[in-house]
């Protein structure tokens, strides 16, 4: 798959009211003469929350094709990997 169907896929499944917000922000920063710090930590901090977003809706997708292991499992496999000690 391509990065463009990727992104396609991904914006198909997005909800409008996000994109529009995404897309009002990016307006502003096409209108906006000189780009700020915290313009610039807001458009990143927004990229990361929609990074977030998607990546949970791919978890839950892929846990609902059967795919991936129940959280108690992953939690006893993190715990033996990076020793943790169990929870009481």
């Amino acid at each position: 798959m391509t990065i463009k169907e990727l992104l396609l896929q991904e914006i198909d499944s997005t909800p409008n009211e996000q994109l529009e917000y995404l897309l009002s922000f990016l307006q502003s920063l096409k209108t906006s003469t000189k780009q700020t710090l915290a313009t610039y930590q807001e458009l990143i901090e927004r990229i990361d929350y929609l990074e977030a977003i998607v990546g949970i809706q791919k978890g839950l997708d892929e846990f609902d094709h059967g795919e991936g292991i129940p959280a108690e499992q992953a939690l006893v496999a993190l715990e033996n990997k990076f020793n943790i000690p169990s929870r009481p």
